[in-house]
């Protein structure tokens, strides 16, 4: 990379504003989803906002023939969220939140397959070895990661196709019982279910997406997208929205005593 010239990257998509932003929604949710459940799915809801501003400011660059490593970056800050799981299950699916998540992960997933399997030929640029490495190694957009790509932005597709089906009739059986039925909370206050190797699994995730978003802004040696840039609106609407998001969540879990409230642990399965 040292004879290539340095890449132009969006701060509107990728800036260090929008990186900070999501990174702090991602522990935000994963906080709230263990210690606070019940106020997972507006969060939940706040984040899908900034990330359909995102894709939507993708697609338009991607239309526009952006760079491919760019374009990447985007995508992997889109999936970060989908690393918090804690073993309570897909419990939103019937809800609004829940059909509005998965229209967006199958909106990102059709992205994909077109990123992948055409659009990539055409945002590479003519000079291999520059700007076009996807992971650590490095790893080359034109290798076998492209392949590997390709069969999960397929697998991606199917799994959401799946889950809106299921949705649908998740949605359909809460109205059977009736509009007062349909929108009423639950009777009785249960114990949150967690288990802790998916925690363990989804902070793990969080890291490596993290890590290797900065790795790859680094390695390709894309330009405009650190501190001086951070004084945009594009930036600011993010990076407020997950330094609050994260600092209430923080609060509540230290200072509200939600860490200290009792749940059930499991391990593997097991209930500790």
């Amino acid at each position: 990379m040292a004879d290539c010239p340095p890449l132009i990257g969006n701060s509107d998509l990728y800036g260090l504003g929008v990186r900070i932003g999501l990174y702090a929604q991602w522990v935000a949710t994963l906080l709230t989803t263990v210690f606070e459940p019940v106020n997972e799915g507006p969060l939940r809801l706040l984040n899908l906002i900034v990330q359909a501003a995102v894709f939507l400011g993708l697609c338009t660059e991607s239309t526009r023939g952006g760079s491919a490593v760019g374009a990447l970056v985007t995508q992997f800050l889109l999936c970060g969220s989908l690393s918090s799981v804690t073993g309570d299950g897909i419990s939103h699916l019937g809800h609004a939140t829940g059909l509005l998540r998965i229209g967006f992960y199958l909106a990102l997933s059709s992205y994909g397959i077109w990123f992948w399997f055409g659009g990539l030929d055409e945002m590479l640029p003519p000079v291999p070895g520059c700007h076009d490495i996807a992971f650590f190694g490095p790893t080359s957009l034109r290798g076998w990661f492209r392949s590997v790509a390709k069969a999960v932005s397929v697998i991606g597709l199917v799994v959401c196709v799946g889950l809106v089906v299921l949705a649908v009739l998740q949605a359909r059986n809460r109205f059977r019982r009736g509009l007062r039925a349909a929108f009423a909370r639950p009777a009785g206050e249960r114990r949150p279910r967690v288990e802790v190797a998916l925690v363990l699994l989804s902070a793990f995730l969080l890291i490596l997406s993290a890590v290797t978003i900065e790795y790859l802004i680094r390695v390709n040696n894309i330009q405009g997208v650190g501190p001086s840039r951070i004084g945009t609106v594009g930036q600011f609407i993010p990076l407020l929205a997950g330094v609050l998001a994260c600092f209430l969540s923080l609060w509540k879990v230290i200072f509200d005593g939600l860490i200290f409230k009792k749940r059930c642990w499991f391990l593997f399965g097991w209930h500790l």
